[in-house]
């Protein structure tokens, strides 16, 4: 790797940036075939040398820029769930339950066009013979979803007293993942899934929840019953002034399924 190609680390606006487009292409390209190849081939079945192969790449490159195989295919989940997640046109501050639904609506409608991707990435969440440090860093990104919202329930005392606020993030994240499962493996249909997952959620808030906050949930549960999560968001008033298209829908996957 020479002086000019080595990437520059900046903190803040995003993430890296790369002192060279062609290392910065090259970057992208390997990780949208890993994701490929995920979306295939399951990520127990991932193949370094398929990788090679497909992203035209050496083998010592892949090394020198991500680490080990798990911490490049954690790379490539990575990468595309913060570049959807910075798309997404939010319409409710950090931290309140309108933040969160909107936030399961946005990547629960994407999922709808990547089954295969879905499928992979659920089954290795369940898999009991799944490498532990890449199921860990899975559970990190993953589990960013609902953490905002349960650290305000945490700082309100919004939560009963024999709650705790990290166990409660890990089963909210187990319940996305389940309803994902089932949805992959088609126990769930496609027009109840986004529904489903964030109906999931919100019933568990429900039972560890008190007080006002409480009350708020299950109005907000009364209400997506009623019109559907999609619909729920889509009502919500614009209090953050959110410019992002809400067409946008991620950073190319080869292979997803496109919803009409």
């Amino acid at each position: 790797m020479t002086g000019a190609e080595k990437a520059i680390r900046e903190q803040g606006g995003g993430g890296e940036r790369y002192a060279s487009a062609t290392m910065l292409e090259r970057r992208k390209r390997i990780l949208a075939v890993t994701r490929e190849l995920v979306a295939e081939q399951g990520i127990d079945g991932f193949s370094i040398n398929a990788l090679c192969r497909r992203a035209e790449v050496a083998k010592q490159t892949l090394y020198n820029a991500f680490g080990t195989k798990g911490e490049l295919i954690a790379a490539a989940i990575l990468d595309y769930f913060e570049d959807y997640e910075s798309h997404i046109p939010y319409r409710s501050a950090t931290g309140t339950l309108n933040r969160l639904i909107e936030r399961m609506v946005a990547i629960g409608t994407r999922n709808l066009a990547i089954p295969n991707y879905i499928k992979a990435i659920t089954g290795f969440y369940f898999s009991a013979s799944a490498n532990p440090e890449l199921r860990a860093t899975l559970h990190d990104i993953f589990s960013g979803i609902q953490a905002p919202y349960v650290e305000s329930l945490v700082a309100s005392s919004s939560l009963h007293p024999w709650v705790e606020g990290g166990r409660l993030i890990d089963s909210l994240d187990e319940q996305r993942m389940l309803t994902a499962a089932k949805w992959a493996r088609g126990d769930i249909s496609d027009e109840h899934f986004v529904d489903s997952l964030v109906m999931g959620v919100l019933t568990i808030l429900l039972g560890v929840s008190r007080g006002k906050e409480r009350e708020n949930i299950l109005a907000v549960v009364t209400d997506i019953h009623e019109m559907t999560a999609t619909s729920y968001v889509a009502s919500l008033p614009d209090s953050v002034g959110s410019h992002v298209p809400a067409s946008y829908d991620g950073p190319e996957l080869t292979g997803k399924r496109r919803l009409k």
